[in-house]
């Protein structure tokens, strides 16, 4: 199946309502994106970045082009500006990370999801730390991770400042489902997506071909609608300070997203259709090929 790149995509389309709430209320704090990447940039990123050249090996298009190709093949489906420097971490997790912010964006890849994960299901992993770099996550994760981090280590600071924390957090698990999407709108495949998230919940790597995707699907909406009375109180507290959501409960919800449409019409709205002249790949509704100077369909 052709992956369609998906031209001008706009994250707002995609994000989480609760995700897409915050996100526009840091954005309207006046000089707060430019003073966290300023302090982030001298503080965090550099220290981190020092020990990724000095422990990870740095993926570029010479030391390691396939996965080179496929990073930079995802970033051009999603339409992302802020391509990271790439390295690999070594673990079998599968999973990966990203820090930084512009262009000391950094994406770590773990060598497990490398390893376990077919290339559709790398990209939707690709595509979830892309989703959290289009929608500018990357920068405030880390920004809260810090703050709540220092002061936890002040008792009475870290007791008035607790109700902030969880709501960062509960943000940060919304944020969370957003980059899901993302990551479905680069491997543009329901079922690798559904699967990368089973292998994720722990699946032994000789059922990986054996596992029924159906009954986990059931399992997720079960875990997400069937809860009730003192198990809903239970559910909820058990990840007040947890920044990523249960593993089967991100499927759900990803299920949830899919069978109410938007994925399908976001892919309708944005996937790019080539210029009958020359072949570039232009929105659907453009006027005007740039590169050979005329309509685009007549």
């Amino acid at each position: 199946m052709e992956v369609k790149k998906l031209i001008n995509l706009d994250p707002k389309d995609y994000e989480h309502p609760v995700d897409r709430k915050m996100l526009k209320y840091l954005g309207t704090l006046p000089g707060f994106e430019t003073l966290t990447n300023w302090v982030l940039d001298w503080t965090f990123v550099k220290w981190h970045l020092i020990d990724l050249k000095g422990s990870n090996f740095h993926v570029t298009e010479e030391s390691c082009p396939e996965l080179y190709k496929q990073v930079k093949n995802v970033a051009e489906v999603l339409d992302v500006q802020d391509f990271p420097q790439i390295y690999t971490e070594w673990g079998y997790y599968i999973n990966a990370y990203t820090t930084g912010f512009k262009e000391n964006t950094l994406l770590t890849i773990y060598s497990g999801a490398v390893d376990l994960l077919n290339k559709e299901q790398l990209d939707y992993i690709i595509g979830h730390e892309m989703g959290h770099i289009k929608s500018k996550h990357v920068i405030y994760h880390v920004m809260a991770e810090m703050m709540t981090n220092y002061i936890q280590e002040w008792p009475i600071a870290a007791a008035l400042i607790k109700p902030i924390k969880i709501g960062l957090m509960y943000w940060n698990r919304m944020s969370e489902f957003t980059s899901d999407r993302a990551g479905l709108l680069a491997c543009q495949n329901p079922d690798a997506a559904i699967d990368t998230v089973i292998k994720m919940t722990g699946v032994p790597q000789k059922y990986f071909n054996s596992v029924d995707r159906k009954k986990f699907m059931e399992q997720a909406k079960e875990f997400e609608y069937l809860l009730s009375g003192t198990e809903v109180i239970m559910k909820n507290l058990s990840v007040l300070d947890n920044s990523h959501p249960w593993t089967v409960l991100r499927a759900a919800e990803l299920i949830k997203w899919i069978e109410s449409g938007e994925y399908d019409a976001i892919i309708d709205k944005y996937a790019g259709v080539p210029c009958i002249h020359c072949g570039n790949l232009l929105p659907k509704d453009s006027t005007y090929c740039h590169v050979h100077g005329g309509h685009p369909f007549k």
